[in-house]
């Protein structure tokens, strides 16, 4: 009898140290097998961007000396004014424009700065002239403007004709009064 007894107590502790296992298994190996597999993928993970950075920072140097290059060419632009400024912008814009409306018979009477205004990396800046121009001049004038190099724009534009312009003598050229808004652009850069 003793040994039926003695089976059963050896069958009862494997069957509880198997359940102990089992346990085990279930609540502490499998959770770190888990665990270690995860961090394992995220190790992995981390090092292929942190080589991917590597990469991007290793382009950097030469993605540097490329935007310099195209900043330095945007400045030779020879549409854009070439001031280092807005304020010597304005006054080559001034400056250049006076000397077109006196080459074409013109009288500049006032300049008046308005603010330069910042668009998409260019600063435009532009000037309201105050101008007499004999008539017969004045297409020339239109021209000079709408050729020139740095490019110009007209932004609007007032004329008055003197009273009965039309009867003077025909050897008189009558002269027009005109306000004009005009502007240009000039590279701004990274500022």
């Amino acid at each position: 009898m003793t040994a039926p007894n003695f089976l059963r107590g050896r069958k009862g502790a494997f069957i509880a140290l198997g359940a102990i296992a089992f346990l085990f298994l279930v609540v502490v190996a499998l959770p770190l097998a888990t665990m270690f597999r995860a961090q394992s993928e995220d190790r992995t993970e981390t090092l292929a961007q942190l080589e991917a950075y590597r990469a991007e920072e290793a382009r950097r140097p030469a993605l540097a000396a490329r935007l310099a290059a195209l900043q330095e060419g945007a400045k030779s632009v020879p549409g854009l004014l070439t001031g280092t400024g807005a304020a010597l912008a304005q006054a080559q814009l001034q400056s250049e424009m006076k000397d077109l409306i006196d080459r074409n018979g013109g009288s500049l009477l006032s300049a008046q700065l308005l603010p330069p205004t910042k668009v998409k990396g260019f600063d435009s800046v532009s000037i309201q002239y105050d101008v007499t121009i004999p008539l017969s001049r004045f297409s020339g004038l239109v021209y000079a403007v709408e050729t020139h190099v740095p490019y110009y724009f007209v932004d609007s534009a007032d004329f008055v004709m003197p009273p009965n312009w039309h009867q003077n003598a025909p050897n008189q050229d009558p002269s027009m009064e005109m306000r004009w808004t005009i502007h240009a652009y000039r590279w701004r850069g990274s500022q």
